[in-house]
Formats: structure tokens, sequence, C-alpha cells
């Protein structure tokens, strides 16, 4: 467990694999509550707090991870108060093509709307990396706006469209990113944000993790203290 300096939060990382199948699995069963007491007897222990226990809890996942997401909003099994997808939201194509059908990543696409109207928040990025076989992220971005009826507003390297929204601008975490990320597109509705950069590589795809502090300060744990 980290406990990032200056943040009012513990993180609890999990890494089971490389594949989005594994961290599925690892949430079969009775796994994800059991994972829940294992974190807040740590918690107890490490703070000598007796009775400590999580009050908030946010998800978030990079790459693969998503496989474990799916499954616990999927269950409805613990309520989520922020969801942070970096970079981490695929899909499945319909057979015989390549596009995703209505109805698809059903468990987000009603988390989107909730967060749309205020509810809590929903952040989610992605990159241009294409995917073979399956929706990329980029993709599933799209379509999950798509199925809202909301449109991303563009954003060019000189800002002409969106100039708040230029990397490194405020509410970006962008700065803290370095070069490796460029904005290329962003969504801001309610407490759902929606942001889209370019790279098609490994090296940006490792470096949307370097968002995750930027994010919680500027829009999570400001949203858990309202």
């Amino acid at each position: 467990m980290l406990a990032p300096r200056g943040m009012d939060l513990v993180i609890a990382g999990v890494d089971v694999g490389t594949r989005s199948s594994e961290y599925a699995r690892a949430l079969e069963g009775g796994s994800w509550d059991v994972l829940l007491q294992a974190i807040d007897r740590e918690v107890e222990s490490a703070s000598g707090s007796a009775g400590a226990r999580m009050r908030r809890l946010v998800l978030s996942s990079w790459s693969a991870g998503s496989g474990a997401i799916g499954r616990i909003i999927e269950r409805g099994s613990s309520h989520v108060d922020a969801l942070i997808l970096l970079d981490s939201l695929y899909g499945s194509y319909m057979p015989g093509q390549t596009s995703l059908a209505q109805g698809q990543l059903a468990p987000y696409v009603a988390l989107a709307n909730a967060a749309a109207r205020g509810a809590p928040v929903f952040y989610l990025t992605h990159t241009d990396i294409p995917t073979s076989g399956y929706a990329s992220t980029k993709e599933a971005a799209t379509f999950l706006l798509r199925e809202l009826g909301a449109t991303p507003i563009a954003v060019t390297s000189s800002g002409d469209e969106a100039p708040s929204a230029a990397p490194g601008a405020p509410g970006d975490g962008a700065a803290e990113a370095g070069d490796a990320l460029r904005l290329t597109r962003m969504y801001d509705g309610g407490s759902l944000y929606v942001r889209g950069y370019a790279g098609a590589g490994p090296g940006e795809h490792c470096a949307q993790l370097r968002l995750l502090p930027a994010i919680l300060a500027e829009h999570v744990l400001p949203a858990l203290r309202r």
C-alpha cells in the first residue's frame, strides 16, 4: 500500500498479470470482499487505530486492470465513490464486424450517465494505440460518449479550439506527465471527464499512469470532501 504525500488516502495496488482475463479471474467468488477486508486490516495495523475502516472507495485501473474493474461494477457488490480508468476501457466487437454493439459497456455507460448528472466522479483517458480483434480505448471512449449523446472538444497543439485544455493547463494533469502525452480531445460534463491523448506506443501508454496524482488532487479528492 502507498500513502502519497499530502493526500488523505490509502492506495492499495494489485498486480496479477498482463491480461484483463487474469484480473477478472482474480475477483471470482468472494475474492473482492476478501481483498477489501485485507485492506482494512492493513490500514488498522499501519495506523495503530483499532477499528479503522474504509469510508470512501475510489477504483482505478490502467491497461489490463480493467478486467478487475469490470467484474466489480458488474456485480454491483460495492458502492463506488469515484472511478478512474487510465487507457483502460476496452470493448468487444460484434461477430464479424469492427464496431461495438449497442448495449456494450452498459455498466460503464450507466456510471458515466450518473457522473454527467453530478454523481461520483468518472475520469476516463485513452491513447491512440490500436488493437486487433477488439475495440481500443479510443474506440471504447468514443462509443461511451456516443451512447450519452455527448461530443468531445478537439484540442489542437496551439490551443486554438480549446485554450484552457491545452496540455499542462489546470485540470489536465498533463504538466506532471511530461512530453509523452499530448491532449487531442476532451469532454467535461458534470462529474464526467474524458481525455484523449495522442501516441500509439508503449511509452505513451505507460505515461498515462503519471496522470493519477493530478486527477486525484484536482478532481476526485475535492469531490469526496464536498
